[in-house]
């Protein structure tokens, strides 16, 4: 697995004011969770949203800043909805010699054959959890859907396999499958339609019946 190393810079001051100033000047603010302690940081924003975009989340990034060193990984970000721009990050610190429980992305690759039949792919499972050590962590599990025939599935029993990783997800679980468009297909409800339609004209005799009595 690729790791990623930042410099980092210590953030004392707590104050809104003060988060708006960093923000300024292009940097995002940032908390380092892990070992009993949080410690408020700030970090570069080019760099990192660079690094971010092109490593995920699932990378080991290295903080520094010449007197501390944190291991960590992403937990969480907030970002600007109309901007993109990332406004906070939340990081876990983590440790090379104890095993970790997270979700990696799952993405399919290739057209199965049973779309090109006319099937429909339907994708269910797009996290896995997995059980590994930080350094064995993989970006993203991807999964070849090319050969999948109308009626086939892909379990977890199936994924590819990563040196020190367990899947903790049931082997049985369906990750995709082909299914049968013509399955799908529902008939209308002709009978009950009709009934209705009988019963509408049955009642408007009588409505004219009962107008020519009063007459």
């Amino acid at each position: 697995m690729e790791s990623l190393t930042l410099a980092f810079q210590d953030r004392p001051d707590l104050k809104k004011a003060n988060v708006r100033r960093l923000r300024t000047s292009g940097r995002i603010p940032a908390v380092v969770y892990g070992q009993g302690q949080s410690v408020p940081i700030s970090v570069e924003e080019t760099e990192f949203s660079q690094n971010f975009k092109h490593f995920g989340e699932n990378t080991i990034i290295k903080l520094q800043n010449g007197k501390k060193t944190f291991q960590v990984l992403v937990r969480d970000y907030q970002d600007d909805l109309l901007t993109g721009r990332f406004q906070h990050i939340d990081f876990y610190e983590v440790s090379t010699t104890k095993t970790l429980h997270t979700k990696v992305p799952l993405h399919l690759t290739g057209t199965p054959a049973g779309v090109r039949a006319g099937g429909l792919l339907e994708h269910l499972i797009h996290e896995i959890e997995v059980e590994c050590l930080p350094q064995n962590l993989p970006h993203e599990v991807k999964v070849d859907v090319l050969a999948l025939e109308i009626g086939q599935s892909i379990h977890v029993s199936e994924l590819p396999a990563f040196t020190g990783v367990r899947y903790l997800a049931s082997a049985d679980a369906v990750v995709a499958h082909v299914i049968n468009t013509k399955n799908l297909n529902v008939e209308p409800a002709a009978p009950a339609a009709e009934a209705a339609a009988a019963d509408g004209a049955t009642a408007s005799p009588a409505a004219g019946a009962s107008a020519e009595k009063k007459a």
